[in-house]
């Protein structure tokens, strides 16, 4: 087999294996929920995978002494709760950005007074 070749199938075979965890997770997610359609069920296995993915390596930095078993442990946890999670996550994460102009003008311009 050409180096080149061998090169490129083990880093195909590295990055599936860091994935598998994420969608083994979503796939789990996806069984427990009934009637989704094949889009759903893309954007589950999606949103699963890629928040497992920077999830896991999250913790990895944080948690350096954790075992590699863990971490796919987490990682397929994470998988499986994301796409349940994340409509929520971004409802609140907006809610909190649309208020920060507000909080900005509470704490640095002056308070005005009714009728000026």
């Amino acid at each position: 087999m050409p180096a080149k070749l061998q090169v490129f199938l083990e880093a195909l075979l590295t990055l599936l294996a860091g994935l598998a965890p994420g969608a083994l997770g979503a796939a789990v997610g996806m069984a427990w929920k009934k009637g989704l359609t094949w889009r759903d069920r893309f954007v589950q296995l999606a949103v699963g995978i890629v928040v497992s993915w920077f999830a896991t390596r999250a913790l990895g930095a944080i948690y350096p002494h954790w075992d590699p078993f863990v971490l796919q442990a987490a990682a397929f946890t994470v998988g499986m709760i994301a796409f349940e999670a994340t409509p929520r996550f971004i409802a609140a994460a907006a809610d909190a950005i649309a208020s920060i102009p507000a909080r900005l003008a509470d704490r640095f311009l002056p308070s005005r007074k009714d009728g000026e």
